[in-house]
């Protein structure tokens, strides 16, 4: 288990600066294009694999399961997008994470299974280690806010998705270089139907942000989390996942300066303190009960 575990942090340290390379391309990309063509440079980019693979032809089960995840994911990370446009980088990941929450609420619903406390009480010491980070209130919130709260709703049935299919899923990184390139597909479309045509000018932030969201946030990040998922239980994936908050966070202040007080570093201590906690505690907290 601690090696999936080390795979899933790996990707909140990418998902965390991929809030950084988000607000980096809004410098002159409006948020549905910034969302579209990352996707679709990481859809182009996997494509040469796509097709020396050639085994998703032979399944249509792959693209069919590709293409809901695709829908999943883009209204994410879309709504995390336009979100982030209005509100601060620490704001955005603390909202964000809470799919954490709604990940084992939405599983009690679908399968009828309970969580020990043990878990409760990680999720728990986690949310309080957040609600520090945001200062033990969340003001001013905004129609930006709201947006990435929906991000967090369609984050949560994401990952409980690919928790459902991770195991029928023979290639992880053709399965996600295919949800990649139906993301792209999808962004364009709504992009052009809501803002028209693109207008850009290609500054040196603008094009690194695009890089490292297509190349590390997209195609490596998102394809780590369908091979750690085959082995780690949705439930903890998506405790696991709370990292992206506080790795969010220092990035924020260290490229935008954003500030963080004493307060705000105990709880992103609180929160790596609880994502260390499960390896130690083992079926304390990756154990489920049925109801009877």
């Amino acid at each position: 288990m601690f090696g999936n575990i080390t795979l899933l942090l790996i990707s909140t340290i990418i998902w965390g600066f991929g809030f950084i390379a988000t607000r980096w391309t809004f410098e002159t990309l409006d948020p549905f294009w910034a969302h579209a063509l990352r996707f679709l440079l990481a859809g182009f980019l996997g494509f040469p694999f796509l097709i020396y693979r050639k085994s998703f032809w032979k399944n249509p089960k792959i693209l069919k399961k590709s293409m809901i995840s695709s829908f999943f994911l883009m209204c994410t990370l879309l709504f995390q997008t336009i979100g982030l446009s209005t509100t601060t980088v620490a704001k955005s990941g603390f909202i964000t994470t809470l799919y954490a929450l709604f990940v084992p609420l939405f599983m009690m619903i679908l399968t009828k299974k309970k969580y020990k406390a043990t878990f409760w009480a990680l999720i728990m010491l986690a949310f309080i280690g957040m609600a520090l980070m945001c200062n033990l209130k969340l003001t001013g919130l905004n129609s930006g806010d709201f947006l990435t709260l929906l991000c967090a709703v369609f984050g949560a049935i994401h990952i409980i998705y690919i928790g459902f299919i991770a195991k029928e899923i023979d290639s992880p990184v053709e399965f996600n270089f295919l949800q990649n390139f139906f993301v792209g597909i999808l962004s364009c479309l709504i992009a052009f139907f809501v803002k028209g045509p693109i207008h850009v000018t290609a500054t040196q932030n603008v094009v690194l942000g695009l890089l490292f969201s297509s190349i590390f946030s997209s195609m490596i990040a998102f394809s780590i989390q369908v091979i750690a998922q085959k082995k780690i239980p949705t439930h903890i994936a998506g405790l696991i996942f709370l990292m992206e908050s506080p790795f969010a966070a220092i990035f924020g202040y260290f490229i935008f300066k954003e500030v963080l007080s004493p307060l705000n570093i105990l709880g992103a201590f609180l929160i790596m303190l609880a994502i260390l906690l499960i390896p130690l505690l083992g079926r304390e907290v990756t154990a489920v009960l049925k109801e009877k």
